[in-house]
């Protein structure tokens, strides 16, 4: 005869109501509470009077090892640091190929024109392959997507490395933008594995390795392209290849849970799929998303050019200001995001950091000196690494668990949008309006954006809770 305990997962019932087990062998009580205990149920070993439905020591020190690691608490840090890793030495290998580009590109004959289309197809074709790694990733599970994407990458920095033809360079570059699904599938797979409170900590910490891979990178390949300019290349594809191999061996699948059901997602279908990028609160998330984006990216376009004009910068100094934008956005991320979305919420995170990233814009048109941008830096540091992050962790709170995959390829998408049309905007009012302008349409564009963000209702709890507020919200206006 069954206890009570095995009764309730053989048959799904609830068993007794008052937790008899008079008709039970002591032996199969044990085993209930023993099976409830590694189902993540609060079993209890009826042999013992004096527990009395309260969790032994053995069940406490379950249910907290639970609580730190399991799919419904913050993520273990064992697999968040792998994450961080992957991401940091995918965005190195960015890093690398980046500024070479250019050069490589007119050693084999490249007009200016193919350069920038050549920077362009990379960016086209991840537009693109976001959304589907994303929406694959619901289907197949994070880890594997994972891993498929770093290898893809190692070969495309392969073919860079081997191109002898302007052809060949193209290929390298289409076939990086499509394998560029890294950023998501981490952001989607700390989705999975941590609470809704602990979301933009974690996703804090993946933006803070990406712009440190980004920062390393251009010197990283600086370096080796002495010995040649496909050497970074092979470089970029050894790192790449690696961070597979440490996928696979350290980074487990997130814990399934029931709810990542990736048919019944609400993104299950492109119809679907569409809807859900511009409901109500999504639409605005990503309304904010794609000001502040554009804003920041055309205000980094033009910020050499414009400083160089007014105050005679070079290069070398730029470098320091944008090592130490870098630097100190990492620790923004690292460290103080997590407190102040403890404190505040991701929403009023989010609205602090518009304000911040517009008092930067405001202010850099305004400077007497070269020297004010060691106020202007921090501003622009603390307004994107508290905004981004905390975007990313209520666009995934925004959708339900199966679709949050698809869901954060589409914000990939738009922030890719965002970092195209921003620096041609901001590169045609600078040229043709005046070399300040483009920082007060910036300021214009975050102003927009702190309003939209204040149309952000802050998430009660677990995924989906803000998308079923603002659809209340929405219902209300």
């Amino acid at each position: 005869m069954r206890c009570p305990a095995v009764r309730r997962i053989v048959r799904g019932s609830p068993g007794t109501r008052d937790g008899s087990a008079s008709s039970n062998s002591s032996s199969g009580c044990a085993q209930g509470a023993r099976i409830l205990r590694r189902r993540g149920e609060p079993g209890r070993d009826l042999r013992s009077p004096k527990n009395n439905g309260a969790l032994g020591p053995e069940q406490g020190r379950a249910g907290r090892g639970r609580e730190r690691g399991s799919g419904s608490g913050a993520v273990k840090r064992s697999p968040l640091i792998v994450l961080c890793a992957a991401v940091l030495i995918d965005m190195i290998g960015f890093g690398i190929i980046l500024p070479l580009l250019p050069f490589y590109a007119e050693s084999m004959g490249a007009s200016p024109l193919e350069v920038t289309l050549l920077i362009g197809s990379y960016s086209a074709t991840q537009l693109v392959a976001a959304p589907v790694w994303g929406r694959f990733s619901d289907r197949r599970g994070r880890r594997p997507l994972l891993v498929a994407s770093l290898f893809a990458s190692a070969v495309s920095y392969l073919i860079f490395g081997l191109a002898d033809s302007l052809w060949l360079l193209f290929a390298s570059r289409i076939a990086a933008g499509a394998a560029g699904g890294t950023v998501t599938l981490a952001q989607a797979y700390v989705a999975d594995a941590t609470t809704a409170e602990e979301r933009a900590r974690g996703l804090g910490w993946i933006g803070a390795a990406s712009g440190l891979g980004v920062m390393l990178g251009p010197s990283i390949g600086g370096y080796f392209s002495a010995y040649g300019l496909g050497v970074p290349g092979f470089v970029a594809a050894g790192l790449c290849a690696a961070n597979a191999v440490a996928a696979i061996v350290l980074l487990p699948e997130p814990p399934a849970r029931p709810e990542r059901d990736w048919r019944r997602g609400e993104a299950a279908t492109l119809r679907g799929w569409l809807a859900a990028m511009t409901r109500f609160p999504l639409s605005v998330l990503l309304g904010v998303y794609f000001l502040s984006i554009s804003s920041f990216t055309g205000m980094t376009a033009v910020l050499a050019l414009y400083l160089e004009r007014t105050f005679s910068v070079d290069a070398a100094a730029m470098g320091v200001v944008f090592t130490i934008a870098g630097g100190t956005t990492v620790v923004i991320r690292g460290l103080l995001l997590g407190p102040l979305v403890g404190r505040f919420g991701e929403a009023a995170t989010a609205r602090i950091g518009t304000i911040g990233l517009a008092v930067a814009l405001g202010l850099i048109p305004l400077i007497p000196s070269v020297w004010w941008m060691g106020v202007v830096v921090p501003l622009w540091a603390f307004g994107t690494g508290t905004l981004f992050p905390s975007l990313a962790s209520l666009t995934s709170r925004a959708t339900d668990a199966g679709s949050q995959g698809s869901i954060l390829g589409g914000s990939q998408v738009v922030g890719g949008l965002g970092r195209v049309l921003g620096p041609l905007w901001a590169g045609a009012l600078f040229q043709h309006v005046g070399i300040s302008t483009p920082f007060w349409a910036g300021l214009g564009c975050v102003a927009v954006a702190t309003l939209l963000a204040w149309r952000i209702p802050q998430p009660a709890g677990a995924t989906g809770d803000v998308g079923a507020r603002g659809a209340a919200a929405g219902a209300s206006d």
